[in-house]
């Protein structure tokens, strides 16, 4: 006598059982589960994997250009509010977070003046970078208007209003010890934090200064009622960027926004980096915050700090002659091997 068949049961059931449904959504659920593990963190791998190849292809690109023409792509995005210390441009949301943790405001106009180091910022950045403009955002959260953040900071697309809120363009001879919001004129400029731990020591740090201007303090992080934390540049941030930056040594680190007008600056040339990329993530939205790539340009190498110094001031002998491109990060300060190394984690 054959087996009862699955539409022919006992009472003339037709159909599955409750418990043969119970067992095939059982079995659904774990293909499900496992296939959500295999991907769990894909789109975070993929935007690492393009960051990488983002980072590597406008560093060979910029390093071209600079072969090619002698000179620095023009009008890069000074990061830094132009006129008020130990701030970001366009406020506390405007710069994403992470990299407020790791850069800072220089004033280059007083630090460059001090005796000490007496350099000419016009000619220094011309001869050395072979660019003599820089765009700024004026006015803090008031000088982002209703533009997209990666248009910010140029002039056409954010004119200043009558309070002098709103993007300009300068030269480095512009850059003033006491900044203007009316007048539109600059005295801080974004760096990467520095600072360096005494000779032999972990734990010593050595204050790093250039012209008696600290280097070292970092914007910090705000809190959820807007208030913020400066915070103490790590020597090894730097050193993780480029190994030849010892721990031991203060370093002055120019970082900029490579926006699109920068891009626009090398139209020209044979070898134009005509797009100035778009980096997003899950912390980074670009419909609100600054999304470009950002350079990073060694100015000036101190000594390795002896034990009991205290304070390196970096002066006119520390300044290279003409500035070196360290490379690249992303809008939340990772290098290309840290984005490879997040692409290909398990």
């Amino acid at each position: 006598m054959k087996t009862q068949t699955l539409t022919n049961r006992a009472a003339g059931q037709i159909g599955f059982t409750l418990l043969e449904l119970l067992v095939v959504v059982t079995l659904l659920a774990i293909l499900a589960t496992g296939a959500l593990v295999a991907y769990d963190g894909a789109d975070e791998k993929a935007q690492s994997s393009r960051a990488a190849n983002t980072i590597g292809a406008l560093d060979q690109g910029v390093r071209a250009y600079r072969a090619v023409t002698g000179a620095y792509p023009n009008q890069w995005d000074n990061l830094a509010d132009p006129v008020t210390g130990n701030l970001p441009a366009g406020g506390d949301d405007f710069i994403p977070a992470r990299l407020q943790e790791i850069l800072g405001s220089l004033n280059i106009a007083t630090a460059f003046a001090d005796t000490t180091v007496n350099l000419s910022l016009e000619d220094y950045f011309e001869d050395g970078f072979g660019i003599d403009e820089i765009q700024h955002v004026f006015g803090g959260a008031d000088g982002l208007h209703t533009v997209e953040p990666n248009r910010a900071h140029n002039e056409g697309t954010n004119p200043p209003d009558g309070s002098g809120n709103g993007a300009v363009e300068t030269e480095f001879g512009d850059f003033l010890a006491t900044g203007n919001l009316a007048n539109g004129d600059p005295a801080f400029i974004s760096i990467l934090a520095s600072d360096a731990f005494e000779r032999g020591s972990t734990t010593t740090r050595l204050n790093c200064t250039v012209g008696g201007q600290s280097i070292t303090a970092t914007w910090g992080a705000v809190d959820d009622d807007g208030n913020r934390t400066p915070g103490i540049a790590d020597p090894l941030v730097l050193n993780s960027i480029n190994d030849a930056l010892s721990t031991e040594r203060c370093n002055l680190v120019l970082a900029v926004g490579f926006g699109g007008d920068a891009a626009q600056s090398t139209v020209d040339s044979s070898a134009g980096v005509v797009q100035a990329p778009t980096y997003t993530s899950k912390n980074v939205n670009p419909a609100n915050q600054y999304a470009r790539y950002i350079g990073l340009f060694l100015l000036a190498k101190g000594d390795k700090g002896t034990a009991g110094s205290g304070v390196q001031d970096l002066d006119a002998s520390n300044f290279l002659a003409r500035p070196r491109l360290l490379g690249f990060i992303d809008t939340e300060g990772n290098t290309i091997d840290m984005n490879i190394a997040e692409a290909t984690r398990d």
